[in-house]
């Protein structure tokens, strides 16, 4: 009975799932096979997170030739808006100082003409009283005469003056009070 029992207790346990009687190469086998499937997961979802990144890169990328058109258009778009403000600008100028110009010989046309008609006074009698004035740099005898509040004629003819619109800077004007 020693025998039979020996052999019953061998057999239960070799039948039992006992992994200390696997081979050693099915240990090694099961083992490899588990880290592969592991490797594997891990590679599927590196896999994964790369292709991922790449079509955020290329979004990215997208984003970013979108926003250099836009801006190339934007530039076109102030350039030609400035080219056009400048030229208006210039434009401007020009009519005005054509305008100017065009009041101003009408103002001295008139006034030497004014002043060719009108007889020369007789000596009028001077009032004592008034301020004498140096002519500075653009300075004209209309900014004078309104700056004193005294007619344009009357300092011509007191200062006997024989072209309004040239007066020598540094002149001295007797302006009346």
């Amino acid at each position: 009975m020693t025998t039979k029992s020996l052999i019953t207790i061998c057999l239960l346990m070799g039948l039992s799932g006992c992994e200390n009687l696997q081979f050693p190469g099915q240990q090694q086998q099961q083992q490899l096979m588990s880290n592969q499937a592991s490797m594997t997961q891990d590679q599927l979802m590196l896999l994964e997170n790369q292709r991922r990144l790449a079509g955020r890169m290329e979004n990215l990328e997208m984003e970013l030739a979108r926003i250099s058109r836009e801006m190339d258009s934007l530039r076109g778009q102030l350039d030609t808006r400035c080219a056009a403000i400048e030229r208006k600008s210039e434009a401007d100028k020009r009519e005005m100082v054509t305008r100017l110009s065009g009041e101003l010989d009408k103002l001295i046309k008139q006034t030497a003409a004014t002043a060719k008609a009108a007889p020369a006074p007789a000596a009028a009698p001077a009032s004592n009283r008034g301020i004498e004035h140096v002519v500075q740099p653009g300075e004209t005898l209309y900014i004078i005469c309104k700056a004193y509040g005294v007619s344009a004629k009357t300092v011509i003819d007191l200062n006997k003056i024989q072209d309004p619109g040239n007066i020598a800077v540094g002149r001295k004007l007797f302006i009346p009070q």
